[in-house]
């Protein structure tokens, strides 16, 4: 057998084995998008009235409440309907065919928690309704919805309802 031969076999053998594996490689940027959207989610407090006194001198007043959980930046109105007993635009609470009028007042602010006293101005019936400020954040919100039986309605004793249903537009 040729040394000489098998010697060049063994250089050429361990040559190849300690020389490196070459890869090739390449890249490419990858755009991310999206669009934040508006939305709006509610829930709702009832405006329950307790105990009306037709009898007694003053209003009777009651707060309800939305609570609105919206992305930032989101702008809503509200608008509350006039409820399954209402003749013409007067919202009216039922009992046995006998009705209570009542209304739903803004607030004098339309800013968050915004309290009642000294609301005069009927929550529009109609989408969009009375605007609310921006969300600052999607933490939830309170906006109040503010209940009112004027004073002297004389009307049968007995418990009374209604029901009106709150848009929210955004």
């Amino acid at each position: 057998m040729n040394t000489n031969l098998i010697k060049a076999a063994v250089v050429i053998a361990l040559g190849t084995a300690a020389l490196p594996s070459v890869a090739a490689t390449t890249s490419t940027n990858v755009g991310v998008t999206t669009t934040v959207i508006a939305n709006c989610t509610v829930t709702s407090s009832p405006i329950a009235f307790g105990s009306y006194d037709s009898l007694a001198a003053g209003a009777t007043t009651a707060t309800g409440a939305l609570q609105l959980t919206c992305s930032q930046g989101t702008t809503p109105s509200v608008a509350v309907g006039l409820g399954g007993n209402a003749l013409a635009t007067q919202r009216r609470m039922v009992n046995a065919g006998n009705y209570l009028p009542y209304n739903v007042l803004q607030p004098t602010s339309n800013a968050a928690n915004a309290a009642c006293t000294g609301a005069t101005t009927d929550y529009p019936s109609v989408a969009p309704g009375f605007a609310l400020t921006a969300a600052p954040s999607t933490a939830a919100r309170t906006f109040n919805l503010c209940g009112s039986i004027a004073p002297g309605v004389s009307v049968p004793i007995g418990a009374y309802s209604d029901t009106v249903l709150a848009t929210i537009t955004f």
